[in-house]
């Protein structure tokens, strides 16, 4: 078998089949973009074209789709806004202070979400142990707090 056998359209064809198959089994898209880029080279054999411009269609195919198709389904596809994550899902959940806040500092400790945290009140109101909170954002590794409206 030589080299022009195997550059004919049918096998640029099963291969794209391939990759989109195996596309539904590896999250990412990158799968999807080879495909488009044999795709791409099974119709420039099909034009009869060697297997150079071939090579440089299955190519050039595939960095387009890389760079246009691949950052849209991304972006729809991954982006989920309503699930937070991490320490995301932390803002505006209520804690309880596990050490008085230093009223010149504004630090102390809180639990929320099962753990305790390093804390930092918005506001110089003195927090007593057992005082609710409010997490209003997290820096670093510190939950930056209010007090809580409902006790």
């Amino acid at each position: 078998m030589g080299t022009m056998d195997f550059f004919q359209w049918h096998w640029w064809a099963g291969l794209s089949i391939l990759l989109f198959i195996a596309e539904i089994f590896v999250p990412g898209f990158f799968l999807l973009c080879l495909g488009i880029g044999g795709a791409g080279a099974s119709l420039t054999a099909a034009l009869g074209l060697g297997p150079s411009f071939q090579l440089i269609a299955f190519s050039a195919f595939s960095l387009v789709a890389f760079f246009t198709i691949r950052p849209l389904l991304m972006k729809r596809m991954w982006n989920a806004p309503d699930v937070r994550t991490n320490v995301d899902a932390l803002v505006g959940q209520r804690g309880r202070v596990t050490q008085d806040f230093d009223p010149g500092l504004r630090l102390g400790r809180v639990s929320a979400a099962g753990d305790d945290w390093r804390a930092e009140s918005v506001n110089d109101r003195v927090l007593r142990v057992g005082d609710l909170v409010e997490v209003v954002r997290v820096e670093s590794n510190t939950l930056v707090v209010k007090p809580s409206e409902v006790n």
